[in-house]
């Protein structure tokens, strides 16, 4: 048994390896292996130097891969990301593991990183799927499964959550508008504050909201409503607007290819909170995927969120609770 640097004459073992492992509770998306190959391997964040491999023979028992962010190399205070990590079941609790988690954080280490994580912003991610469902898949995984055995392993080996995450989801084919939200979106009217599909006929200012957006702190939903509206023909998007000034978003409304509806996010003018215009925004844009033919949708979001409510009064459940794993190396 030894442990080597990635050889890409394993290519084909890893993936076989990644099959076993996907099977053992079908949490995992299932790949083809050019599938596998485009996500991994093929990958531009890949890094061989920061993959490794336990043999035996021309066997494989197990492998590791930790990438550090090409815009992190020059920051001290960044993490490097472990995103796959794979051990054959049958050699598990022989010590295998320990030695490859070393050896990545020892990588790290060389790259300048003080820090080793687990969590969504690693540039490589593996969709998963919703547990208990026909195969609603969720594009990336936020983190680590909280008490799953590779939450434990870690747990034992120095890592501690950082944060919290939970993987929501909703069952399109069984929503329909809240009689709560509904009432509260008729009250709103009657003040001006409408929730409705943008129409740049109807409705004005929302590239000022977006840079609103921008200046208290969210840059992420700013970008998203501006390369929406930049778009030669921008998916359709739901508003929240006082006397058709905007002032709430929800994000493009388009379905993906495994029938989930596109999310986003949401988001109200600081100046306007508190009117019930996050719940009508998110409503309304789960009323407008199911009609665009999503059958479901996920998304995850920090246990800190304060739309989490939304969420949960809109219907979605809880289905996924991750961690955020850190280690100071």
């Amino acid at each position: 048994m030894e442990y080597i640097q990635y050889n890409n004459k394993y290519d084909k073992k890893m993936y076989d390896l990644f099959c076993d492992f996907q099977k053992e509770d079908n949490f995992y998306m299932e790949h083809t292996y050019d599938q596998f190959r485009a996500r991994l391997l093929d990958n531009k964040s890949f890094q061989k130097e920061g993959t490794f491999l336990c043999v035996e023979g021309d066997e494989l028992l197990a492998f590791a891969s930790g990438v550090v962010k090409e815009s992190d190399k020059d920051n001290p205070k960044a993490s490097g990301y472990i995103h796959t990590f794979i051990v054959k079941k049958e050699y598990r609790r022989q010590g295998i593991g320990s030695k490859l988690l070393s050896l990545v954080e020892n990588y790290f280490k060389e790259m300048g990183k003080t820090s080793s994580r687990l969590v969504f912003i690693s540039p490589i991610n593996w969709p998963w799927y919703i547990p208990h469902t026909d195969k609603h898949l969720h594009p990336g995984c936020p983190a680590v499964v909280i008490n799953s055995e590779y939450y434990i392993f870690l747990y034992h080996h120095g890592y501690y959550v950082n944060s919290i995450h939970e993987g929501f989801h909703l069952n399109l084919s069984e929503y329909s508008l809240p009689k709560k939200v509904r009432l509260r979106m008729e009250e709103n009217a009657k003040e001006g504050l409408t929730v409705e599909l943008y129409d740049p006929n109807k409705h004005f200012g929302v590239r000022e909201f977006a840079e609103e957006i921008r200046q208290d702190g969210n840059p992420g939903f700013a970008y998203s409503i501006e390369y929406n509206l930049n778009r030669e023909k921008p998916y359709p998007f739901v508003v929240a607007a006082d006397h058709g000034k905007v002032c709430g978003w929800t994000g493009s409304i388009y379905t993906e290819e495994s029938g989930r509806g596109h999310l986003d996010g949401i988001t109200v003018s600081p100046k306007i909170r508190g009117k019930g215009l996050g719940t009508g925004v998110f409503a309304k844009l789960c009323m407008e995927s199911k009609k665009n033919g999503a059958t479901y949708m996920t998304f995850f979001t920090g246990l800190d969120n304060p739309a989490r409510y939304i969420y949960l009064g809109a219907g979605f459940n809880i289905a996924c609770s991750f961690a955020d794993m850190k280690k100071n190396l």
